[in-house]
């Protein structure tokens, strides 16, 4: 089984255009720019890994955008509702609350970034027990639907609490991983199918992260 991930594309409010804090994150749409690297990045996945693969996709506005754009890049129809698409919650962007979020720089240094909690919100901490609950559903759909590949479309820390369950990475090893950029694509497979991949668990292995240089060697 395959399985890539993609980061929705630059979004309006990745270019200040909009404020997720009055629009409400879940509404923000893609930016032309968004647009543009979604169209890109389906091209690059190509229509023979979508057709009939299993595709998961966050609720929120640009990760809709972004599938649409991926699957007019792969050349196929302007439909989703053509693929076996689902769209579920746990895969939305984690919650920063609604307090300004310069003010808690202190406050998560102070308490860990993984595990603090935003005023209001989420930490990354109860975005990987809800990731972990998706992937648990997901792998049972696998194999009721004995699918070989699965696409997912989300956002850059639920990937990572994504991978950080699925290759039982920890906290330290979870923390050396960047956000991946606007439509990266990140892939999962058998380590044999993959060249220097970047973290092995079992015969899985990664490829397609950011890291910085205190990521510790496989």
């Amino acid at each position: 089984m395959i399985i890539k991930l993609v980061r929705h594309g630059t979004s309006k409010a990745n270019t200040g255009e909009l404020n997720p804090q009055i629009v409400g994150d879940f509404r923000i749409p893609l930016a032309d720019l968004g647009r543009e690297q979604a169209r890109a990045a389906g091209a690059l996945i190509g229509a023979e890994f979508l057709r009939g693969a299993l595709v998961y996709t966050s609720p929120y506005l640009r990760a809709h955008q972004t599938l649409q754009g991926l699957l007019e890049g792969a050349g196929l129809p302007n439909d989703p509702g053509q693929l076996r698409v689902y769209e579920d919650p746990r895969l939305r962007e984690v919650d920063h609350g609604y307090a300004d979020i310069s003010q808690q720089q202190e406050m998560r240094e102070k308490h860990g970034w993984f595990y603090y909690r935003f005023s209001g919100g989420e930490s990354p901490a109860d975005c990987f027990d809800r990731t972990s609950g998706f992937l648990e559903g997901m792998m049972r759909q696998v194999l009721r639907k004995n699918a070989e590949r699965v696409l997912i479309v989300t956002h850059g820390l639920t990937i990572r609490c994504f991978l950080m369950r699925f290759l039982h990475l920890t906290v330290e090893q979870f923390e050396v991983i960047r956000n991946p950029h606007n439509c990266d694509v990140i892939t999962l497979s058998d380590k044999s199918d993959i060249r220097d991949p970047q973290f092995i668990w079992g015969h899985w292995s990664v490829a397609g992260l950011r890291l910085d240089e205190r990521a510790p060697s496989h």
